[in-house]
């Protein structure tokens, strides 16, 4: 099997999680992706050592974010490190960084030094706030950008209390998508023309993007949506969430107008679908309170077990408001290949990248322990033509670090 990506080299200059997790997409399609970090590595893998962060003796972080990769650790604000830098963009047909543009300059990886080299090149590039506007150097994190500023933590902020902080990197992997499918569009192109382009995305915008049915009402004048407390939600058949007698949460999504029937008849409640407040779509928006109190208390004279298994064989479109523990033993994610397991990671398994490939003697390439920082440093520079005694000079001048 090989990879959709085969044979393309992708040079990462990045650290923490949106733009290196966008290279583990590619990794996984099948492209050599060198990270270039600083000899101390990069911050993300003490990650899972940050106070709040599940504990944990694994590195779980560097799962996410440096798996199937290589490493070579250089010193950017060194010359003769930024010459390593510059003869590996030469070789490379992706150069991925989230550099701010300061950085960029001091190290010697803009955009236009980058394609002075490779004319060819896809660059990509990702921050927090956009390419232009006041902000747009400001320091960006997937809290701020994505989460906060866009509106996304005021609508997720339940009636009557303050924002809730979001699931760790969770704005970080959505723009990680976007980059991965912006570096695709600058392949597609060099494919077509044989040209080179700079692609790029922000988690500003990712944000706005992922909050755009409200960001468009907005644009429209529409006001904005009204909140509400879990039992007065409108319309309980369409979004409504129902604790179950073990202190669990179901919600039920039921579109279809005519699904109503089989509702009812999940949990014996049939003479419901003749009751007139209930008989049409009309008369249940009328009366959602009633409804809404009416299957909150038969949900609730029941386990989760048996509302799953009531709503499942009567058809019900539903989910359990599911744990992240329970994730990792859902049969079904097990089944569709969600977790596969890590090679040389000690039987560890990680979360596979949302793109599914199949075809003719292609797919994706199985997940690879993360490099130790560095360990590649010594048999790339020789590949690119440094000798043995260039190479130990520059670790003992601290320009980079060679692994071991």
């Amino acid at each position: 099997m090989t990879g959709v990506l085969d044979g393309i080299r992708v040079i990462e200059v990045a650290g923490m999680a949106a733009c290196p997790s966008a290279a583990v997409m590619l990794a996984d399609l099948g492209a050599e992706v060198i990270k270039v970090e600083p000899p101390s590595g990069d911050m993300w893998r003490m990650g899972h050592m940050v106070k709040g962060m599940p504990p944990s003796d694994v590195p779980y972080t560097t799962f996410m974010q440096n798996r199937t990769k290589k490493s070579v650790a250089l010193n950017l604000k060194d010359p003769s490190a930024q010459e390593v830098l510059h003869k590996l963009a030469a070789s490379a047909d992706v150069f991925l960084t989230n550099s701010p543009r300061k950085v960029q300059r001091e190290c010697a990886h803009t955009y236009d030094v980058i394609k002075e080299l490779k004319p060819d090149i896809v660059y990509a590039w990702i921050n927090g706030f956009g390419m232009a506007g006041p902000d747009t150097d400001a320091p960006g994190f997937d809290m701020t950008a994505y989460y906060s500023r866009t509106g996304t933590a005021d609508e997720l902020s339940p009636k009557g209390s303050g924002p809730s902080a979001p699931p760790v990197g969770f704005g970080d992997l959505a723009t990680a998508i976007a980059l991965c499918n912006a570096v695709m569009t600058g392949l597609f192109h060099k494919e077509r023309t044989g040209k080179g382009s700079f692609v790029a995305t922000s988690l500003m915008n990712v944000g706005l993007w992922q909050n755009s049915t409200f960001v468009q009402a907005a644009l429209v004048g529409a006001p904005p949506m009204q909140k509400f407390h879990r039992t007065e939600w409108p319309n309980p058949v369409n979004g409504g969430f129902f604790k179950t007698s073990d202190d669990r949460y179901v919600q039920i999504v039921e579109l279809n107008p005519n699904n109503f029937a089989n509702l009812c008849d999940a949990f014996g409640a049939s003479e419901a679908k003749d009751d007139p407040r209930f008989a049409t779509p009309k008369a249940r928006d009328e009366n959602s309170a009633e409804l809404f109190a009416a299957m909150d208390r038969i949900v609730g004279q029941h386990d989760l077990a048996t509302v799953k298994a009531r709503l499942k064989e009567y058809h019900v479109n539903f989910s359990p408001v599911q744990t992240t523990a329970e994730d990792v033993t859902d049969e079904h994610m097990i089944a569709n290949g969600c977790f596969p397991e890590v090679e040389g990671a000690g039987g560890h398994k990680t979360v596979d990248s949302p793109i599914y490939v199949e075809g003719e003697g292609i797919g994706k390439v199985p997940p690879r322990k993360a490099p130790e920082v560095g360990e590649h440093t010594a048999s790339i520079m020789a590949n690119l033509g440094y000798s043995e005694d260039q190479i130990k000079e520059m670790a003992e001048s601290k320009a980079i670090r060679v692994h071991g």
